[in-house]
């Protein structure tokens, strides 16, 4: 049974006005050896698909019910079973509607009376079709049409809606689910007295919650009974963080959709970049809030709990050009009311571009990072467009540089940009004087904390398959890169596989940026679409605006052990990941593959657009 939706009127909530909604006609015919069905609803439309403009019509596949009782000796009432014709499918196909046994038409003299319902359910009985709003999405819809005989050739049902709608759209904050509180969920409905108020009987007083459906981006639907109620609220959800919405109308009525329109306050923390653009000589403010939500929402971590109690703080990791942010250019503004309210600005020095890397701390202890890329750069300019599966339709936005580079111009060593191991946030900077060399190692890369003083990256073997006990290492020592030895060349876990890994650059459900993605806000990694790799066009040879000789510099890796290598290679990581490899595009000048590497491996990212 297909998930349903419909529109006949909407209750403007925000503007304190009802507006009704019309339907629009779209009707279907079918030939039948006794009968053909033409099937409308009573505003001239029909439709079991709703979309965003509240327009509905039925889809293909779509599949109704039908009983027909026969007028004699006085009894007309549609019974549980033996009427002329029980339960019937009717099926949308091609713009017809083809019924599965046909209906006879009847002896001269003899008058037939059609009963409809939908959506097609097996072995249905029409005088107690059941409805629990906690185990089911659809939309209930029933149709009558009577004194038909034998010289009938076409049967009209004309169908009306039997639940009420509560759509809910979120703006502003986020919201990964919306609940429906208090309402009586459960109700039977009698086909027969289809048009009369007895049509539906709530079962019982008992109230329960009821999940919506997300049917769109921050976009959610439910069908209830119809009832009176008071009290009842609609509960935002992110997370475990939840907010209250308290509807105007103090009751449900049947076949009217209403709709709320609600600015949420709760915080996605994957909307919180881990990555700020910042042109040289200005400056950026932004909030340590996701240093706090990381270690309260991703349970693995420390079950909830924050690294260490203690003060707010702020410090300079590294920065990969001298006096890129001096120590009065980085500050924390503390808000005094909650430590993790607080925000940090940072200035840069006018005509010098470059990368940095900034702590937030707790109690000393060093709790997330977050890049600072100064640069003159405007992502949204010179971007390309790529089509993956050559249906016409852009599939991807693509940045004209990597992560963290500081020019386009690929024969430009300051083109490699940044590197990254597979699911992890921080960033590692390559060679910024020359390209990366094969057999190079990681811990000789040029650094320089706040007082320019020389930095170094570190290295340490991966501890165990404690994947919580890595990814607390890695995030209170980011100038620390874990390498391994061995399969899987992880750096969180020596365990083959890692249940949580597919959310950590992206929600591997709902394809959108997840919390350890390292892109600026408005961008991720790229992840798969159409269950095809990115760079698939450029291998297909279809999509020269990734030419590898022309767009991408040659950046290799750092391998798992430490060491660039593959030198002479473009690879870029995807943001779609098997366990603990990740997917990545390897290319030379003439050709390329998408291999699927071990996620120790730290490659560059090409981020695109979030559409």
């Amino acid at each position: 049974m297909k998930k349903v939706f419909y529109y006949l009127s909407s209750l403007l909530v925000l503007a304190g006005c009802s507006q009704e909604t019309d339907f629009f006609p779209s009707n279907g015919t079918g030939d039948n050896a006794g009968f053909k069905f033409e099937l409308t609803t009573d505003d001239n439309t029909t439709r079991t698909v709703t979309d965003d403009n509240f327009k509905t019509v039925f889809s293909e596949g779509d599949q109704v019910g039908l009983f027909v009782v026969k007028r004699a000796d006085g009894d007309v009432s549609l019974k549980a079973s033996g009427n002329y014709a029980d339960n019937r499918k009717l099926t949308y196909s091609g713009g017809e509607w083809i019924i599965d046994r046909e209906v006879t038409k009847p002896s001269n003299g003899e008058i037939l009376d059609f009963y409809a319902y939908y959506p097609y359910v097996e072995n249905a009985d029409p005088t107690a079709i059941a409805y629990d709003a906690t185990k089911s999405m659809c939309d209930l819809m029933m149709a009558n049409t009577g004194d038909v005989d034998a010289s009938s050739e076409v049967v009209k049902l004309i169908f009306s809606h039997q639940l009420s709608l509560i759509d809910t759209r979120i703006s502003g904050g986020a919201a990964s689910g919306v609940t429906v509180k208090s309402v009586k969920t459960k109700a039977s409905f009698d086909l027969g007295k289809f048009g009369t108020d007895e049509v539906m009987t709530l079962s019982g007083t008992e109230t329960a919650d009821v999940k919506m459906s997300n049917v769109g981006k921050k976009h959610f639907r439910a069908y209830i009974p119809s009832q009176e109620v008071e009290g009842s609220q609609l509960l935002i959800e992110q997370g475990e963080k939840t907010q209250t919405y308290t509807p105007v109308n103090t009751g449900f009525k049947k076949g009217t959709a209403y709709q709320y329109n609600i600015v949420s306050k709760l915080v996605n923390i994957a909307d919180l970049p881990n990555c700020y653009i910042v042109k040289p000589g200005e400056e950026v403010t932004f909030p340590v809030l996701k240093a706090y939500e990381v270690w309260r929402q991703v349970k693995f971590i420390n079950d909830g709990n924050l690294r260490k109690d203690g003060p707010v703080g702020v410090e300079l990791i590294w920065q990969d050009v001298k006096s890129l942010i001096s120590k009065e250019n980085l500050i924390l503004n503390v808000d005094p009311t909650s430590d993790d309210l607080s925000t940090i600005t940072v200035k840069t020095k006018p005509g010098v571009e470059g990368n940095a890397l900034v702590a937030v701390t707790m109690g000393g202890d060093k709790t997330w990072v977050y890049h600072i890329w100064v640069t003159d750069f405007d992502p949204d300019s010179n971007v390309a467009e790529v089509d993956n599966n050559g249906d016409g339709n852009p599939d991807y936005i693509f940045m004209d540089r990597n992560l963290g580079a500081l020019t386009s111009d690929v024969t430009n060593p300051r083109s490699v940009g940044m590197y990254y191991q597979g699911g992890n946030g921080t960033p590692y900077p390559g060679f910024t004087d020359k390209f990366p060399t094969d057999g190079a190692v990681i811990t000789e890369i040029p650094l320089y904390d706040i007082d320019n003083n020389a930095v170094a990256i570190t290295t340490g073997n991966i501890w165990n398959d404690n994947y919580g006990q890595g990814m607390r290492r890695h995030l209170t020592d980011p100038t620390l890169f874990i390498t391994s030895s061995g399969e899987p060349y992880s750096w969180i876990s020596q365990g083959a596989q890692f249940a949580e890994w597919a959310s950590f650059w992206s929600d591997e459900t709902t394809g959108e940026k997840g919390i350890f993605d390292p892109s600026p806000e408005g961008w991720m990694v790229p992840a798969y679409k159409n269950n095809l790799s990115p760079w698939n066009s450029f291998l297909s040879g279809s999509d020269p605006i990734i030419d590898p000789t022309t767009v991408y510099p040659v950046g290799g890796r750092m391998r798992f052990d430490g060491k660039f290598g593959n030198c002479d290679r473009v690879m870029l990581f995807s943001g779609t990941m098997d366990g603990l490899k990740t997917f990545a595009f390897d290319a030379t000048n003439t050709w390329g593959q998408i291999n699927n590497y071990s996620a120790g491996n730290a490659l560059n990212v090409r981020c695109v657009k979030i559409q």
